[in-house]
């Protein structure tokens, strides 16, 4: 472990396991290439001021739905500035809840972030108004839509 990362060893639940595989699927397609929960990890490194910014109650329902201890042991070997990060959001949350969580509540409420935000954006992208409304037409005045 070189000085500028930290190592991690988290016994996770297989909902948080699959929370894991599902994000770096994401992120795979997004990025046209192979991602590790590390890389992905340090891509989300701004990502506390976008949880700042997230329905508290959402959060803690995640939290409450997915647990995070479990019998899947995975290890992280990631940079100093991911795992601030992670540090960031669990003290975070652990205020806004006043409970002690710890940094694989905090890994489970980042990727959650992560795939609410990619799921958010494909249906934009399929909804495609831009398309399906050209400002070309024009809405008649009796429609419900005007």
């Amino acid at each position: 472990m070189s000085a500028d990362s930290r190592g991690y060893t988290l016994d996770i639940s297989e909902h948080l396991f699959r929370l894991t595989t599902e994000s770096l699927r994401l992120r795979s397609n997004e990025t046209k290439s192979y991602q590790t929960l590390e890389s992905l990890l340090h891509a989300r490194t701004a990502s506390i001021s976008r949880i700042q910014g997230r329905d508290m109650s959402t959060l803690k329902e995640h939290l409450v739905a997915i647990p995070t201890e479990g019998d899947i042991r995975i290890e992280l070997q990631i940079s100093e500035t991911s795992a601030d990060c992670l540090d960031q959001v669990k003290e975070l949350l652990s205020k806004e809840f006043e409970a002690s969580l710890t940094v694989g509540d905090a890994l489970s409420v980042l990727l959650f972030d992560y795939v609410v935000e990619q799921k958010a954006a494909r249906v934009l992208e399929k909804l495609d108004l831009d398309r399906l409304i050209p400002e070309r037409i024009e809405i008649p005045p009796s429609s419900p839509r005007h």
